[in-house]
């Protein structure tokens, strides 16, 4: 839209009779310059009779305007004002598109405004739809992964426990073969039984057999104890145990106390129920005194 003029500021316009009396002076001139340029008469002496004392002064008339002239002046006025209305028409009409220019470019740019913000939304949503979408794959990815992983671990140790249940059975069934073939074996437990822990040479001495149902067994038996007697988690107790030529324990004598006796009694039973890989002389497994500590963390 046009900017408003301060009327202050605004030029003085000449009225429209003024500007037709301006642009009519040379035609009005162009009639009286003849008489003008005829010579001027000579001055004579009016009789003393004739010349009178004048009293008034009377202002000389103005000079009527010729027709011509006059419609001259008329049309002039005329063409004056119809230039004046046709400047005035072609400004509300410039004002006026200038105006639905404006409008129309300020329509425009509300529109790419408001398509500019449901684009910027748009992607908006779109992005966080995009990182929820991931962030589900990716935690049932993990969810997948975790699952796989306890599984193999399930395989694992069912092969585990397999494998040592196969091994301690193989084993219980060698030291019963061989304690079966040595008439001996017997009377050397009762010897040994009798004579308290005593040392006997042997080849191969006793492993221990270690799997989760040991594991499992050592755990019930002492850690309801130190949490009973507020003991450390690594209090332990050394302990004689007679193996037998089967693997299994025949007897134990505490060897050196964990100052608590209901720890060395549960260390006791706990022996009781381990399992050994026989020890071996001359290729026969025989019975045999160990000293073995016995504790929450062995192995």
């Amino acid at each position: 839209m046009p900017r408003p003029v301060n009327p202050a500021n605004r030029p003085r316009r000449r009225s429209p009779r003024v500007l037709a009396v301006i642009l009519a002076t040379p035609a009005i001139a162009s009639c009286f310059l003849p008489r003008m340029m005829q010579p001027p008469e000579p001055l004579q002496d009016p009789p003393a009779e004739a010349v009178a004392p004048q009293t008034d002064v009377v202002e000389p008339e103005e000079p009527p305007v010729p027709a011509e002239i006059a419609v001259i002046i008329d049309s002039m006025e005329a063409a004056v004002e119809d230039s004046i209305a046709g400047r005035g028409r072609d400004s509300v009409t410039t004002a006026s598109s200038e105006a639905r220019a404006a409008a129309r470019r300020d329509s425009m740019l509300a529109a790419a405004r408001r398509i500019s913000r449901a684009v910027s939304a748009r992607r908006d949503s779109l992005d966080a739809a995009t990182r929820r979408d991931s962030a589900a794959v990716a935690g049932a990815a993990r969810r997948d992964s975790l699952a796989a992983a306890r599984r193999d671990s399930l395989d694992a140790a069912a092969r585990r426990d397999s494998l040592a249940t196969a091994q301690r059975d193989s084993i219980a069934a060698v030291a019963r073969r061989d304690s079966a073939a040595g008439p001996d074996a017997e009377t050397e437990l009762e010897q040994l039984r009798a004579s308290g822990p005593t040392y006997i040479s042997y080849d191969e001495g006793p492993r221990l057999v270690w799997d989760t149902e040991a594991e499992a067994l050592l755990a019930t038996t002492l850690l309801p104890v130190i949490r009973a007697e507020e003991l450390d988690a690594n209090t332990a107790a050394n302990l004689w145990l007679l193996v037998r030529a089967d693997g299994r324990v025949d007897a134990s004598v505490v060897q050196t106390s964990s100052d608590n006796s209901a720890f060395d009694a549960a260390a006791e039973r706990a022996a009781r129920s381990l399992i050994f890989a026989p020890a071996l002389h001359n290729g026969r497994a025989v019975p045999l005194w160990i000293l073995r500590e016995i504790s929450l963390l062995m192995r």
